[in-house]
């Protein structure tokens, strides 16, 4: 891994040092190089993970989300896993672990963001969720394709948390629903987890 550290930047070191994030800025570089070769169609290395993780990006980026920014990445990987759980689901009695599920992307320290954040990206639970805020604050709407926005999330002014809506992006993603109804456009809200501390400062870039 040190070899490939030449492509950052002292201050990118320095960051991902500080806030111990150095893997998950290093798999963030592989998905953005990985996403512009998606992009031009060079795939044939890129197993079925690989692609799901390509698509996702591209719905995100479709959604506006800026693709310099860590937290898009790190969102991606959370819809990723989303994504996983759900293709496993396919009766009623699947309903429990979905409420569970939904517990779990609702509270900021939960087991299932303790995984992503420290054990598979070694990083702060505080700076993973910090750098997701950051990325949606960065949000182009702009740039937002509204068709799929509609389809995705519907025109109603509901308002989520961005772990809910992770679930609804991963399961647009597995053709499990569609607002094929929706006709007025109205920006998607992805409110911050409740029970995130609001005194915390992210300093690092991407």
């Amino acid at each position: 891994m040190v070899q490939n550290m030449k492509g950052y930047s002292d201050e990118q070191l320095e960051a991902m040092i500080m806030q111990g994030s150095i893997d998950a800025y290093y798999d963030a570089h592989i998905d953005k190089d990985n996403y512009a070769k998606f992009k031009k169609g060079e795939i044939d290395d890129f197993d079925n993970s690989a692609i799901r993780d390509m698509q996702l990006l591209n719905l995100l980026e479709r959604l506006g989300y800026p693709m310099d920014e860590l937290g898009t990445y790190l969102y991606k990987d959370m819809i990723a896993e989303i994504y996983e759980f759900l293709k496993g689901i396919s009766t009623r009695r699947d309903m429990a672990r979905c409420r569970a599920l939904m517990s779990q992307l609702t509270d900021a320290f939960s087991n299932f963001y303790f995984c992503i954040a420290r054990e598979w990206k070694d990083m702060g639970i505080k700076s993973f969720h910090l750098n997701i805020e950051r990325a949606i604050s960065k949000i182009d709407d702009e740039a937002c394709d509204k068709e799929l926005s509609k389809r995705m999330f519907g025109n109603g002014p509901e308002e989520l948390d961005y772990g809910l809506r992770a679930m609804q992006i991963a399961g647009y993603a597995l053709n499990k629903y569609s607002y094929e109804n929706a006709r007025e456009y109205k920006k998607p809200v992805a409110k911050r987890l409740s029970n995130m501390p609001t005194n915390v400062v992210l300093k690092n870039h991407f």
